[in-house]
């Protein structure tokens, strides 16, 4: 629910950058959410096994918890940073 709900805010932050900078908005939004997904899934698929075998040898800590939400920082850190190149572009 809550990698959904930040995938939405993304693509919405991605449209109305778009929009003030005279961008096809559509196809920005459409980036913005892939730059999301793309590494959460990665992320997902090869690192988060490991990690979730080490937290089974140590439960009861932390690190569960960002083993369960780590994607999500991990897909609006590459979102934020693949914004940032996008458009930047736009105003050279």
């Amino acid at each position: 629910m809550a990698g959904t709900i930040t995938a939405f805010l993304i693509t919405y932050w991605f449209y109305k950058s778009a929009e003030a900078t005279d961008k096809n908005p559509l196809s920005s939004a459409g980036l913005g959410f892939l730059s999301y997904l793309i590494p959460c899934i990665v992320w997902t698929l090869t690192v988060t096994p490991g990690l979730r075998d080490a937290v089974e040898h140590n439960p009861g800590t932390l690190s569960g918890l960002f083993v369960n939400y780590a994607y999500i920082l991990v897909g609006a850190v590459c979102a934020i940073g693949f914004k940032f190149l996008h458009f930047k572009q736009a105003k050279s």
